[in-house]
């Protein structure tokens, strides 16, 4: 698969993981509107994460994600360090204020560019 391809991808999915989880979470906003979640900021709060626990379903994309999230931070932190990649850490706090799925793909878009701009990969 090309480079070009490659950034293109990188690029959507960013574009996807910023996007799509503020779906949910202009809902979750929209649900505080209306009074249907209601309570100290404390516990709205508690209400948020809680519901990433509350159905076997919603636990198992919780505990995959949280696992998948030690891999991704290695992998941060290995290829930004080797690379030599201008702000890599800058994506750790990007995971939690934006999402993981938004800082994965500006990692993975930014590393195909270093990579491009070294000539370590075939265009």
């Amino acid at each position: 698969m090309g480079s070009k391809i490659r950034l293109s991808i990188y690029g959507l999915t960013a574009i996807a993981g910023l996007i799509w989880p503020f779906y949910f979470i202009a809902q979750f906003a929209s649900q505080i509107k209306k009074g249907e979640i209601s309570g100290s900021v404390l516990d709205i709060g508690k209400s948020f994460f809680d519901g990433a626990w509350s159905t076997p379903t919603s636990g198992f994309v919780s505990a995959d994600t949280a696992i998948l999230l030690i891999s991704i931070f290695l992998f941060y932190y290995v290829e930004g360090k080797r690379l030599k990649m201008k702000l890599w850490g800058i994506y750790y706090p990007a995971t939690f204020i934006i999402s993981l799925a938004f800082s994965f793909g500006i990692f993975m878009f930014m590393r195909e560019k270093t990579l491009n701009s070294n000539n370590l990969i075939q265009k």
